[in-house]
Protein backbone atom coordinates (compact mmCIF):
# COMPACT_ATOMS: atom_id res chain seq x y z
CA UNK A 1 0.00 0.00 0.00
CA UNK A 2 1.36 3.25 -0.81
CA UNK A 3 -0.26 5.88 1.12
CA UNK A 4 0.39 9.60 2.08
CA UNK A 5 -2.14 12.41 3.71
CA UNK A 6 -3.44 15.35 2.46
CA UNK A 7 -0.87 17.30 3.87
CA UNK A 8 1.93 15.14 1.97
CA UNK A 9 0.25 15.25 -1.28
CA UNK A 10 -2.76 17.12 -2.38
CA UNK A 11 -4.89 13.89 -3.96
CA UNK A 12 -7.86 16.56 -5.69
CA UNK A 13 -6.30 19.29 -7.03
CA UNK A 14 -2.35 18.45 -8.02
CA UNK A 15 -0.12 21.44 -8.10
CA UNK A 16 0.12 22.87 -11.64
CA UNK A 17 -2.45 21.01 -12.89
CA UNK A 18 -2.50 23.16 -16.06
CA UNK A 19 0.75 22.79 -17.46
CA UNK A 20 -0.86 19.37 -18.89
CA UNK A 21 -3.03 22.11 -20.66
CA UNK A 22 -4.28 22.28 -23.87
CA UNK A 23 -5.62 18.70 -23.99
CA UNK A 24 -4.63 17.08 -27.25
CA UNK A 25 -8.36 16.41 -28.16
CA UNK A 26 -8.98 20.23 -28.87
CA UNK A 27 -6.08 20.75 -31.27
CA UNK A 28 -8.56 18.18 -33.73
CA UNK A 29 -11.78 20.25 -33.13
CA UNK A 30 -13.03 23.67 -34.81
CA UNK A 31 -12.85 26.28 -32.33
CA UNK A 32 -15.81 29.52 -32.87
CA UNK A 33 -15.07 32.59 -31.35
CA UNK A 34 -17.51 34.38 -29.12
CA UNK A 35 -17.54 37.96 -27.23
CA UNK A 36 -16.94 35.79 -23.88
CA UNK A 37 -13.24 35.09 -23.45
CA UNK A 38 -14.20 32.87 -20.05
CA UNK A 39 -14.61 30.35 -22.21
CA UNK A 40 -13.53 28.11 -25.09
CA UNK A 41 -16.34 26.59 -27.85
CA UNK A 42 -15.63 24.06 -29.87
CA UNK A 43 -17.99 22.59 -32.77
CA UNK A 44 -18.71 19.20 -32.73
CA UNK A 45 -20.95 18.85 -35.36
CA UNK A 46 -23.55 21.56 -37.42
CA UNK A 47 -25.47 20.92 -34.45
CA UNK A 48 -23.58 20.88 -30.97
CA UNK A 49 -20.92 22.64 -29.61
CA UNK A 50 -19.05 21.84 -26.39
CA UNK A 51 -18.73 24.88 -23.88
CA UNK A 52 -15.27 24.84 -22.20
CA UNK A 53 -13.53 26.19 -18.90
CA UNK A 54 -10.34 25.57 -19.16
CA UNK A 55 -8.78 28.00 -16.59
CA UNK A 56 -10.35 26.79 -14.01
CA UNK A 57 -9.20 23.61 -11.81
CA UNK A 58 -12.73 21.78 -12.74
CA UNK A 59 -11.76 22.48 -16.60
CA UNK A 60 -15.86 22.11 -16.81
CA UNK A 61 -18.00 22.06 -19.95
CA UNK A 62 -21.30 22.39 -20.88
CA UNK A 63 -23.01 21.29 -24.35
CA UNK A 64 -25.24 23.66 -26.65
CA UNK A 65 -27.26 21.07 -28.57
CA UNK A 66 -29.68 21.69 -31.33
CA UNK A 67 -32.26 19.68 -32.89
CA UNK A 68 -34.51 20.78 -36.05
CA UNK A 69 -36.74 22.93 -33.75
CA UNK A 70 -35.68 23.55 -30.27
CA UNK A 71 -31.94 23.05 -28.00
CA UNK A 72 -30.93 22.72 -24.64
CA UNK A 73 -27.67 23.77 -22.75
CA UNK A 74 -26.63 20.84 -20.60
CA UNK A 75 -25.72 22.56 -17.29
CA UNK A 76 -24.62 25.93 -17.02
CA UNK A 77 -20.94 25.69 -15.58
CA UNK A 78 -19.30 27.00 -12.92
CA UNK A 79 -20.67 30.54 -13.01
CA UNK A 80 -17.58 32.30 -13.50
CA UNK A 81 -18.35 33.56 -17.22
CA UNK A 82 -21.63 34.56 -18.36
CA UNK A 83 -22.51 30.96 -20.01
CA UNK A 84 -26.55 32.81 -21.00
CA UNK A 85 -25.01 35.35 -23.04
CA UNK A 86 -22.71 33.00 -25.07
CA UNK A 87 -25.18 30.18 -25.31
CA UNK A 88 -27.02 32.91 -26.96
CA UNK A 89 -24.58 33.66 -29.37
CA UNK A 90 -24.23 30.29 -30.44
CA UNK A 91 -28.04 29.50 -31.78
CA UNK A 92 -31.75 31.81 -32.74
CA UNK A 93 -33.19 28.79 -31.55
CA UNK A 94 -35.37 28.67 -28.13
CA UNK A 95 -33.66 26.63 -25.74
CA UNK A 96 -33.49 25.74 -21.66
CA UNK A 97 -31.03 24.02 -19.34
CA UNK A 98 -30.80 20.35 -18.90
CA UNK A 99 -28.57 19.55 -15.81
CA UNK A 100 -26.83 16.39 -15.57
CA UNK A 101 -26.50 16.52 -11.59
CA UNK A 102 -26.60 20.07 -9.41
CA UNK A 103 -23.44 19.90 -8.15
CA UNK A 104 -22.25 23.74 -8.07
CA UNK A 105 -19.92 23.80 -10.87
CA UNK A 106 -23.00 22.41 -13.12
CA UNK A 107 -25.72 24.80 -11.75
CA UNK A 108 -23.87 28.03 -11.08
CA UNK A 109 -25.92 29.88 -13.49
CA UNK A 110 -29.31 28.35 -13.57
CA UNK A 111 -30.77 30.98 -11.90
CA UNK A 112 -30.78 33.37 -15.07
CA UNK A 113 -32.70 30.77 -17.26
CA UNK A 114 -36.32 30.51 -17.40
CA UNK A 115 -36.59 26.92 -17.86
CA UNK A 116 -34.86 24.19 -15.67
CA UNK A 117 -34.78 20.69 -15.92
CA UNK A 118 -33.34 18.72 -13.50
CA UNK A 119 -33.41 14.45 -12.36
CA UNK A 120 -35.75 13.73 -9.68
CA UNK A 121 -33.69 13.21 -6.84
CA UNK A 122 -33.29 14.14 -3.22
CA UNK A 123 -30.07 16.33 -3.99
CA UNK A 124 -31.38 18.58 -7.09
CA UNK A 125 -34.71 19.19 -4.48
CA UNK A 126 -32.15 20.68 -1.72
CA UNK A 127 -30.71 22.67 -4.33
CA UNK A 128 -33.21 24.60 -6.09
CA UNK A 129 -34.17 26.07 -2.64
CA UNK A 130 -30.69 26.91 -1.26
CA UNK A 131 -28.01 27.11 -4.37
CA UNK A 132 -25.17 27.33 -3.06
CA UNK A 133 -23.01 29.62 -0.20
CA UNK A 134 -20.13 32.16 -0.83
CA UNK A 135 -17.98 29.41 1.15
CA UNK A 136 -18.98 26.67 -1.78
CA UNK A 137 -18.30 28.59 -4.38
CA UNK A 138 -14.89 31.06 -2.88
CA UNK A 139 -12.71 27.52 -3.30
CA UNK A 140 -13.04 26.91 -6.53
CA UNK A 141 -11.14 30.57 -7.54
CA UNK A 142 -9.06 30.08 -4.41
CA UNK A 143 -5.26 29.59 -4.37
CA UNK A 144 -4.24 27.37 -7.07
CA UNK A 145 -7.95 26.80 -8.43
CA UNK A 146 -7.23 29.28 -11.79
CA UNK A 147 -4.67 29.83 -13.98
CA UNK A 148 -5.87 33.01 -15.64
CA UNK A 149 -7.59 36.63 -14.63
CA UNK A 150 -11.35 36.17 -13.91
CA UNK A 151 -13.47 37.93 -16.10
CA UNK A 152 -14.12 42.14 -15.22
CA UNK A 153 -15.93 42.39 -12.71
CA UNK A 154 -16.30 39.25 -11.42
CA UNK A 155 -16.38 39.63 -7.23
CA UNK A 156 -15.06 36.35 -5.53
CA UNK A 157 -16.03 37.48 -1.99
CA UNK A 158 -19.90 38.27 -3.57
CA UNK A 159 -19.84 34.93 -5.82
CA UNK A 160 -22.79 32.71 -4.76
CA UNK A 161 -25.21 30.52 -6.23
CA UNK A 162 -29.00 32.17 -5.81
CA UNK A 163 -31.52 29.49 -5.39
CA UNK A 164 -33.49 28.78 -8.76
CA UNK A 165 -36.91 27.19 -10.36
CA UNK A 166 -36.70 23.75 -11.68
CA UNK A 167 -39.72 23.63 -14.44
CA UNK A 168 -39.64 20.03 -14.77
CA UNK A 169 -37.87 17.17 -13.17
CA UNK A 170 -37.18 14.41 -15.37
CA UNK A 171 -37.39 10.58 -14.94
CA UNK A 172 -36.00 7.99 -16.00
CA UNK A 173 -36.24 6.70 -19.65
CA UNK A 174 -37.96 10.20 -20.57
CA UNK A 175 -37.32 11.27 -24.33
CA UNK A 176 -36.18 14.81 -24.96
CA UNK A 177 -37.57 15.79 -28.16
CA UNK A 178 -35.55 18.23 -29.82
CA UNK A 179 -37.80 18.27 -33.46
CA UNK A 180 -35.11 15.44 -35.49
CA UNK A 181 -32.83 14.67 -32.69
CA UNK A 182 -34.24 13.19 -29.45
CA UNK A 183 -32.29 12.43 -26.10
CA UNK A 184 -33.12 9.94 -23.83
CA UNK A 185 -32.79 10.22 -19.91
CA UNK A 186 -30.13 7.50 -18.36
CA UNK A 187 -30.31 7.59 -14.52
CA UNK A 188 -27.12 7.28 -13.37
CA UNK A 189 -26.27 7.77 -9.96
CA UNK A 190 -23.19 6.89 -8.20
CA UNK A 191 -21.72 10.23 -8.31
CA UNK A 192 -24.95 11.71 -7.06
CA UNK A 193 -28.12 10.98 -6.02
CA UNK A 194 -29.93 13.03 -8.88
CA UNK A 195 -27.38 11.76 -11.50
CA UNK A 196 -28.56 11.62 -14.97
CA UNK A 197 -26.67 10.73 -18.32
CA UNK A 198 -28.04 11.68 -21.93
CA UNK A 199 -28.25 9.29 -24.71
CA UNK A 200 -27.83 10.41 -28.27
CA UNK A 201 -29.06 7.64 -30.35
CA UNK A 202 -28.75 9.46 -33.80
CA UNK A 203 -25.60 10.85 -33.49
CA UNK A 204 -24.22 8.03 -31.00
CA UNK A 205 -22.96 10.18 -28.19
CA UNK A 206 -23.89 9.61 -24.48
CA UNK A 207 -23.77 12.80 -22.01
CA UNK A 208 -22.15 11.32 -19.20
CA UNK A 209 -22.00 14.22 -16.58
CA UNK A 210 -19.40 13.61 -14.06
CA UNK A 211 -19.93 9.64 -13.77
CA UNK A 212 -17.45 9.62 -16.54
CA UNK A 213 -14.55 12.09 -17.10
CA UNK A 214 -10.73 11.84 -18.00
CA UNK A 215 -9.33 12.75 -14.52
CA UNK A 216 -10.23 12.10 -10.92
CA UNK A 217 -13.99 10.70 -10.48
CA UNK A 218 -15.37 11.23 -7.42
CA UNK A 219 -17.80 9.12 -5.30
CA UNK A 220 -17.00 11.25 -1.87
CA UNK A 221 -19.40 13.80 -2.63
CA UNK A 222 -22.71 14.82 -1.57
CA UNK A 223 -25.02 12.25 -2.52
CA UNK A 224 -22.20 9.52 -4.15
CA UNK A 225 -22.27 6.22 -3.44
CA UNK A 226 -19.65 3.84 -4.92
CA UNK A 227 -22.12 0.54 -5.04
CA UNK A 228 -24.76 3.13 -7.26
CA UNK A 229 -21.41 3.76 -9.10
CA UNK A 230 -20.68 0.81 -10.14
CA UNK A 231 -24.58 -0.51 -11.06
CA UNK A 232 -23.87 2.74 -13.18
CA UNK A 233 -21.97 1.67 -15.08
CA UNK A 234 -22.88 -1.44 -15.84
CA UNK A 235 -25.88 -0.10 -17.39
CA UNK A 236 -24.04 2.43 -19.31
CA UNK A 237 -21.88 -0.56 -20.97
CA UNK A 238 -24.83 -2.65 -21.71
CA UNK A 239 -26.09 -0.04 -23.91
CA UNK A 240 -22.23 -0.03 -25.95
CA UNK A 241 -24.40 -0.92 -29.22
CA UNK A 242 -26.28 2.30 -29.12
CA UNK A 243 -23.40 4.95 -29.03
CA UNK A 244 -19.70 5.34 -29.78
CA UNK A 245 -18.62 8.30 -27.77
CA UNK A 246 -18.61 9.29 -24.32
CA UNK A 247 -19.16 13.47 -23.64
CA UNK A 248 -18.36 13.84 -20.06
CA UNK A 249 -18.45 17.38 -18.12
CA UNK A 250 -15.07 17.95 -17.17
CA UNK A 251 -11.83 18.52 -19.37
CA UNK A 252 -12.72 16.97 -22.46
CA UNK A 253 -14.97 15.66 -24.87
CA UNK A 254 -15.65 12.68 -27.35
CA UNK A 255 -13.87 9.94 -25.92
CA UNK A 256 -14.58 6.21 -26.84
CA UNK A 257 -16.72 4.65 -24.95
CA UNK A 258 -14.23 1.47 -24.10
CA UNK A 259 -12.81 3.08 -21.17
CA UNK A 260 -15.90 2.81 -19.44
CA UNK A 261 -15.27 -0.89 -19.47
CA UNK A 262 -11.88 -0.47 -17.71
CA UNK A 263 -13.51 1.72 -15.65
CA UNK A 264 -15.68 -1.11 -14.37
CA UNK A 265 -13.57 -2.88 -13.58
CA UNK A 266 -10.98 -1.21 -11.18
CA UNK A 267 -14.17 0.21 -9.59
CA UNK A 268 -15.12 -3.08 -8.24
CA UNK A 269 -11.66 -4.22 -7.71
CA UNK A 270 -11.56 -1.46 -5.09
CA UNK A 271 -14.97 -2.24 -3.85
CA UNK A 272 -13.36 -5.46 -2.92
CA UNK A 273 -10.27 -4.08 -1.15
CA UNK A 274 -8.07 -5.77 -3.41
CA UNK A 275 -6.81 -2.48 -4.99
CA UNK A 276 -3.33 -1.82 -2.88
CA UNK A 277 -1.80 1.26 -4.28
CA UNK A 278 -3.48 4.49 -3.17
CA UNK A 279 -2.76 8.47 -1.95
CA UNK A 280 -4.66 8.92 1.43
CA UNK A 281 -6.45 12.15 2.60
CA UNK A 282 -9.02 13.41 4.43
CA UNK A 283 -12.49 15.22 3.46
CA UNK A 284 -15.08 16.34 6.35
CA UNK A 285 -13.42 14.74 9.12
CA UNK A 286 -13.93 10.96 6.78
CA UNK A 287 -10.68 9.57 5.07
CA UNK A 288 -11.08 9.26 0.87
CA UNK A 289 -8.43 7.30 -1.43
CA UNK A 290 -7.46 8.41 -4.57
CA UNK A 291 -6.98 5.55 -6.71
CA UNK A 292 -4.99 6.04 -9.98
CA UNK A 293 -4.74 4.52 -13.31
CA UNK A 294 -3.73 5.80 -17.17
CA UNK A 295 -6.58 8.52 -17.71
CA UNK A 296 -8.77 8.41 -14.89
CA UNK A 297 -8.71 8.21 -11.34
CA UNK A 298 -11.57 6.77 -8.96
CA UNK A 299 -11.87 9.04 -5.65
CA UNK A 300 -13.96 7.55 -2.56
CA UNK A 301 -14.19 7.25 1.17
CA UNK A 302 -12.33 4.48 2.72
CA UNK A 303 -15.21 3.56 4.36
CA UNK A 304 -17.16 2.38 1.04
CA UNK A 305 -13.96 -0.48 0.69
CA UNK A 306 -13.93 -3.91 1.92
CA UNK A 307 -10.59 -4.23 3.09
Amino acid sequence: MSAKTAKEENIIVPKGWWESLPRKVYSTLERVKTSQPWFEVYKLNAKTWAIYEPYQFEETLSYLVEGDKKAILIDTGDGIGDIKKLAEELTKMPFWVVNTHTHVDHVAQDYMFKEVWCYDGPMAHETEKTGYPNRKTAPMVGPGMTWKPLPKGFDAKKWVVPPYKVTHWMKDGEVIDLGGRKLEIIYTPGHSNDHAALLDRKNRWLWTGDIFYTGGIYTYLPGGDLDQFIKSYERMIKLFPEYDYLMPSHNEPMVPKEVLTTVLEKAKSIRAGKEKKYTEGMDGGEKIRRYQYDNFAIVCFEKQIKD
